[in-house]
């Protein structure tokens, strides 16, 4: 689902060590090393900013509050750690990741060399790179100035994707995530009921969320009873039609995410859609499969409504977890498959003239299918 990055990160950030301790993250490093040493990469560089840092916080458990960080992990000897912070904000900093190494990166002519002059290479050497294809003209020209001939880079994104199953405690807290996302919607469904508009219930439910210690919340709400859904905009009042808003929050690093929809014809049409999915939900089926299943529930059901909810992109799902999409899409060509560990997050939507309708569950998968972490509801208004 595509959502509108705020534009000033509040929440509460920080490292739990009770829920992720440092051997987590050593457990992490090792699979990162074994692909390393299938590349014969020295090190590996890891990007992420503001809006888009999976694979940073993945490893290093740090999350960029302003602007972006970047971890260079290498094969041997100690990492570092590097923000678009001023150096006044670096303590602070030091407070939300295990690698003790962390720099102010204001200063990019110069900020890279002694980096790298860190691995122990002779000639050429060859780094792998993650998430570069978000970084800024300006910020990668100082790196390969600071490169030289002295290393390589080479796309890591697709080996290093595959090395970040989810492990037990990434999957406890995927689920900490739902539980919150689910609580948020109830409270989003309690003050519609109560009479109030849409984007005064979408207050309330990201305010209970916050008080909950939710890092992140963002909602698409709809005020024409489910046929478009648009970022907050100030429209207080009661809307016509029936309920549909998306609300995906964010916890201790992770995401969960849930429709809240009711009072349109086409809600037991989105309903039964999902339930085609969930029925076939199981490692090693493709997206392709799941989206066809959708499709064609749809067809039989909901008449000359029968396509997805625009606003879907075309999808059933995708991967959930430091991002609310780690990939994944469930598209009509979609080659990717279910695997044992990965938690998805599942949603169908159709519309007419009428309104709209939508249903999500989150599920995680496992050797003998699924486990569902949670599923939308639409109890009817009372």
């Amino acid at each position: 689902m595509r959502t509108v990055n705020p534009s000033i990160v509040i929440g509460s950030y920080g490292w739990d060590q009770d829920r992720v301790p440092r051997d987590e993250f050593q457990l992490r490093i090792d699979a990162l090393n074994r692909v390393m040493d299938q590349n014969h990469w020295k090190a590996v560089l890891v990007y992420g900013d503001m809006a888009e840092h999976s694979a940073l916080a993945y490893f290093s458990n740090f999350t960029p509050r302003l602007r972006w960080g970047m971890a260079l992990l290498p094969r041997k000897g100690d990492p570092r750690l590097l923000v678009s912070m001023s150096p006044r904000d670096i303590p602070a900093m030091r407070l939300m990741t295990w690698i003790p190494d962390v720099h102010s990166g204001w200063n990019w002519p110069s900020v890279f060399d002694p980096w790298l002059a860190k691995l122990d290479t002779e000639g050429a050497a060859d780094i792998g790179t993650v998430g570069f294809d978000m970084m800024r003209p300006p910020l990668f020209t100082s790196l390969q100035q600071s490169l030289g001939n002295r290393f390589r880079l080479q796309d890591g994104d697709a080996q290093v994707a595959a090395c970040r199953t989810p492990r037990p405690r990434a999957r406890s807290l995927i689920r900490a995530a739902s539980s919150l996302a689910a609580e948020t919607a109830d409270v989003f469904r309690q003050s519609w009921v109560s009479g109030k508009g849409v984007e005064a219930a979408a207050l309330d439910a990201e305010r209970a969320a916050r008080l909950r210690a939710a890092q992140d919340v963002r909602m698409l709400t709809s005020h024409d009873g489910g046929r478009t859904l648009v970022p907050f905009r100030g429209s207080l009042g009661p809307a016509p039609g029936g309920l549909a808003a998306y609300i995906a929050v964010k916890h201790m690093g992770y995401w969960g995410d849930v429709f809240v929809s009711e009072g349109h014809a086409l809600q037991p049409a989105v309903e039964s859609a999902l339930d085609a999915i969930l029925a076939s939900a199981a490692p090693d089926v493709m997206g392709a499969v799941l989206h066809a299943k959708a499709i064609e529930a749809l067809s039989r059901t909901a008449l000359n409504s029968h396509a997805l909810h625009p606003v879907l992109s075309g999808s059933v799902g995708n991967r959930i977890g430091y991002s609310p999409d780690e990939g994944g899409r469930l598209t009509q060509d979609s080659d990717d498959m279910f695997k044992i560990g990965d938690t998805y997050s599942l949603r169908v939507g159709a519309h007419d003239a009428g309104g709209g309708a939508f249903a999500s569950a989150m599920v995680a998968i496992t050797s003998k299918g699924y486990d569902l972490v949670h599923r939308s509801t639409a109890p009817k208004k009372s």
